[in-house]
């Protein structure tokens, strides 16, 4: 393989250049995938044109249509050849020219689009060649995240981390989840095929380089971002949808006309080295929406967003410039009438609708009007190409397709991916018995097909010029053939409208669901309100409450050291007051008992006599008692004395 840098090319998106460059890959058939029993798909040697035949079971009227592309690789070519002839030049654009530069496959569901873009544990995609090629090109001159102020450089609302940091979070939140955290840990890095002979040549010798990775994806409509922490307390967490804007700031380098739209809170990280890089993409893989489908399991249902950002900075470490690589693996057309499949069958759709408007623009040598504002998914694809914000980005579609799968989606995919397209005459197995048989039909016949054909005509608003009443022989055969085209062309009208009917009631759904959503998330909002107001209201009375028992407890703390503190006189004069309580409560309790013996009762001797320990003796006795004896006419008079003298003293 030549080593050779390669010539750069420019490219443009003029008129009569299309905005895609379209690629056809072709999968190689398995048994195991095939839903039809004959090859449909047919290429001629040396020649970017694919013939589509109809399988035998649909060939009654069906004609055989030719589809060209800018190129067709065969079922054997492989990852390296696809990658030097679509993803390469963007690299040399974006690298050399700071040009923007968009990859997208398209396909349906099992063709092959993720292998494509992502490979397997055994061959790289054309994401880790384009990341490997950069790495090797760029070398040492890989900038430090420590030296430059990525964050403030950055105009989108990005977080921007180095991959230690984003690796610490990831292990932190993936505690609970042991399979993904060794998976997250240990990445399996193909070694083929090898890309060491591919260089990109740089524009100088003195410029260092950057790279940042973000992973986003589109799913219902929305944009989910890739590189967040998995939630451990649910299985399906919910996520924060971003908004596509234009920044609020402009970059000094930008010099664009128009400012170009970004996705606004997109984590984005700054990967040092190609092993880091891959582990950036292994968990933005991981946290992608999967399920399982007809023909694929797991299969993607959701369009993943790849955006390479390789900033360009001098030896001061000051930005010179910056250009964007957007690798987009779209997902699979589904039959399933899901809200989920109407979402991706609708987004195809205008895809394919822009596709075919913006290749006959340039087939006509007329520009065309492209409708890139209907969808979500068109509208991050063209915004910054048809705006004139994108500084002529370039941008290549791969299509996959497997030429023994599904028919009518394969050819559906066809007719939107095409550059251009060619309807030939009916391939009529039967042609020798058709005419012999139309050469003896009489011309009511003639006239009733004629009739199903314009009645089949009204109905899809399809405009049949009338036939002659009275051809001549010879030109019957060209009267049926005409015949049978205007049929086949009615009936593939009919088969249009009836999948934008089926668009429709997909987009009702679609419709539905996010209104239920939003009343959901309306209905949490409001009960998170109710939550948290009888929480305050909780909270106020228990701080009331608290208050309230914290006086009462102030104030018996006030008493109690009031009591504490007192001075020693106080318990002086309180035990004063207690002994003179006493001795009054003594002295009355005296009184009383001498005033109830003031008079005492005839025959009676006093309490004095008898607490002296005299005898109660006879008239005219000795009253005798321990003191002495004594007369007890003087007893009497004694206790008569100390009667008085007590009253007097009173």
């Amino acid at each position: 393989m030549d080593s050779s840098p390669r010539s750069l090319q420019p490219i443009s998106n003029t008129i009569n250049d299309p905005l895609f460059k379209v690629f056809l890959r072709l999968r190689p058939s398995s048994p195991r995938f095939s839903l039809s029993e004959t090859r449909f798909l047919n290429t001629a040697p040396g020649q970017s044109c694919i013939y589509v035949t109809p399988p035998a079971d649909r060939s009654r009227h069906k004609a055989t249509e030719k589809f060209a592309f800018t190129r067709i690789f065969e079922e054997t070519s492989e990852q390296r050849e696809i990658f030097e002839e679509t993803l390469l030049p963007l690299l040399e654009g974006a690298v050399i020219g700071g040009q923007d530069g968009t990859l997208a496959t398209l396909g349906v569901t099992g063709s092959g689009k993720t292998y494509t873009i992502l490979g397997n544990d055994r061959v790289k995609g054309m994401t880790q060649m384009a990341l490997e090629v950069l790495f090797n090109a760029f070398g040492h001159r890989v900038v430090d995240f420590n030296k430059v102020d990525l964050q403030t450089l950055d105009n989108s609302e990005a977080l921007v981390l180095d991959t230690p940091t984003f690796h610490e979070r990831m292990q932190s939140s993936l505690d609970g989840y042991s399979s993904k955290r060794s998976s997250f840990a240990h990445i399996t890095t193909p070694n083929i095929p090898s890309v060491s002979g591919i260089n990109i040549p740089l524009p100088d010798s003195t410029s260092r380089y950057g790279i940042l990775l973000s992973m986003y994806e589109l799913y219902n409509d929305r944009i989910f971002d890739l590189l967040i922490e998995s939630s451990s307390s649910s299985s399906t967490p919910k996520r924060k949808a971003l908004i596509f804007k234009k920044p609020s700031t402009i970059s000094a380098w930008d010099t664009s006309k128009e400012q170009k739209k970004v996705v606004s809170g997109l984590r984005k990280v700054y990967a040092a080295s190609y092993a880091e890089a891959l582990q950036i993409i292994e968990h933005g893989q991981a946290n992608r929406t999967v399920s399982t489908t007809h023909t694929n399991n797991p299969s993607s249902r959701s369009h993943a967003f790849l955006q390479i950002e390789i900033k360009r900075f001098s030896s001061r470490n000051t930005e010179r410039g910056s250009a964007n690589l957007c690798i987009v693996d779209l997902a699979g057309s589904e039959r399933s009438r899901t809200a989920e499949a109407g979402s991706i069958n609708r987004s195809l759709m205008c895809l394919g609708q822009c596709l075919q408007l913006q290749n006959q623009g340039s087939d006509n040598g007329k520009p065309s009007i492209v409708p890139w504002r209907q969808s979500k998914l068109t509208e991050l694809l063209f915004s910054n190409s048809f705006s004139g914000a994108g500084g002529g980005q370039g941008a290549c579609m791969i299509v996959t397709a497997d030429a023994m799968g599904d028919f009518s989606a394969t050819s559906q995919i066809l007719r939107y991916s095409a550059l251009a397209r060619e309807v030939s005459a009916p391939r009529i197995s039967r042609s020798l018995s058709v005419c012999s048989s139309v050469s003896s039909c009489s011309e009511s016949a003639v006239d009733a097909l004629a009739g199903s054909v314009s009645s089949l005509a009204i109905a899809t608003d399809l405009t049949v010029p009338p036939l002659s009443a009275a051809p001549e022989e010879p030109s019957k055969d060209t009267i049926i053939a005409r015949l049978l085209s205007k049929l086949h062309e009615t009936e593939s009208r009919l088969q249009l409208a009836e999948e934008r009917c089926e668009a429709l009631e997909n987009k009702c759904l679609f419709i539905e669901q996010s209104v239920r959503e939003e009343v959901a998330d309306d209905m949490e909002l409001r009960l998170e309100e109710v939550r948290r107001s009888m929480l305050d209201r909780l909270r106020v009375e228990e701080e009331w409450r608290e208050g309230y028992v914290d006086g009462k407890i102030e104030i018996m703390k006030r008493g109690i050291q009031v009591h504490k503190d007192a001075p020693r006189s106080v318990y002086l004069r309180i035990e004063e007051l207690e002994d003179e309580n006493e001795r009054l409560r003594r002295e009355l309790m005296q009184l009383k008992r001498e005033a109830g013996n003031r008079s005492p009762s005839k025959g009676q001797i006093p309490r004095e006599v008898r607490e002296a320990g005299y005898r109660t003796p006879s008239k005219g006795q000795v009253v005798k008692g321990r003191k002495g004896s004594k007369p007890l006419k003087d007893v009497l008079n004694l206790e008569a004395f100390r009667a008085l003298t007590i009253s007097g003293e009173r």
